[in-house]
């Protein structure tokens, strides 16, 4: 009978620790347990998406789908512990945004490389109801930074002219002088080109350039109505030594960081398009009839938009070699 009642004794134990008998303290531990197999499971999950999200970069970054994307806009998510403020959703992937007082930054937009998508991508976002995409850091290539300032500079406004009479007698003054053989070559491009040229700091130009507002223009900006629009040749040849130059150390240091997986999100590249138009003017027609427009190349929301990509570029760097 004793060992009947020490049995019985340990069996009710047992029951309320194994939650037989709905023991509360059991029915708490396996929720604990629960919750933190999840969450390994979860972190498991995030760790290998971060591991393909560093391999997409990888093939982008080292050129193995091309050396044009190498040149490329990345926007990795900043860390939520910089209260930096989130993106509009609307704005940032579609520009539709329509509160006038929307709280949100509209800093970023892919709007437009959206819709140049590889076909395949089969980019539908109808679910999706977030209002907000978490803070984005931008890293522009070349063509991304020298777009986003012209945008900057299209929202520059002249500011105010001094006495309306002075500026055009300023301007009478000027249409009745001569050019003298110096200035009709300075005019002309190739002199200032030639003197630039000779120059090995990239202090001494700046230098050169600053010696006169005339010069400044012409040497670092370019002059209306001559030869150098953009500025003398020499040294626009050196600013695009010294951005493709630090676009390769960007990629450089992407490519060495084992956390950009983590935080990659978006890759914009830039491919060409031509327009059906012919300019009259063939001295301008490849310029103005060639731009390149934007493409969304990786969207961390949709993974098809790489996936097609891929397969297109591949294609396409087969054909090359062949």
């Amino acid at each position: 009978q004793q060992s009947d009642h020490h049995r019985s004794k340990s069996n009710t134990i047992m029951g309320k620790c194994s939650g037989l008998k709905g023991g509360g303290h059991h029915r708490k531990a396996i929720d604990v347990a629960d919750k933190k197999r999840n969450e390994k499971k979860n972190r498991k999950k995030e760790q290998e998406a971060a591991g393909k999200r560093a391999i997409a970069l990888q093939e982008i970054l080292s050129g193995k789908l091309g050396s044009a994307h190498q040149d490329c806009d990345i926007y990795l998510q900043v860390d939520n512990s910089s209260n930096a403020t989130e993106l509009c959703r609307a704005h940032f992937r579609f520009e539709d945004c329509s509160n006038r007082r929307c709280k949100f930054s509209h800093e970023h937009s892919i709007a437009e490389a959206l819709q140049n998508v590889m076909s395949g991508s089969s980019n539908d976002e109808d679910g999706d109801d977030t209002p907000t995409i978490p803070a984005l850091q931008c890293l522009p290539g070349i063509i991304g930074d020298g777009a986003r300032k012209r945008r900057q500079r299209s929202r520059w406004k002249q500011p105010s002219s001094g006495n309306k009479s002075e500026v055009e007698d300023g301007i009478s003054s000027l249409s009745l002088h001569t050019p003298s053989p110096l200035e009709n070559a300075l005019l002309e491009g190739s002199l200032v080109n030639t003197i630039v040229a000779y120059l090995e700091s990239d202090e001494d130009v700046v230098n050169l350039a600053l010696s006169c507002r005339y010069l400044h223009d012409l040497v670092l900006i370019g002059g209306s109505g001559t030869d150098i629009e953009e500025g003398c040749q020499d040294v626009q040849r050196r600013k695009q030594q010294a951005k493709e130059a630090k676009l390769l150390e960007r990629n450089q240091a992407l490519l060495k960081s084992k956390g950009v997986g983590v935080s990659l999100r978006y890759v914009v590249s830039y491919i060409v398009k031509k327009n059906s138009k012919k300019n009259k003017n063939r001295k301008s027609d490849t310029a103005s009839n060639t731009r390149k427009r934007p493409m969304l190349v990786y969207d961390y929301e949709n993974p098809n938009v790489f996936r097609a990509f891929r397969e297109s570029a591949a294609g396409s760097v087969d054909d090359i070699e062949n």
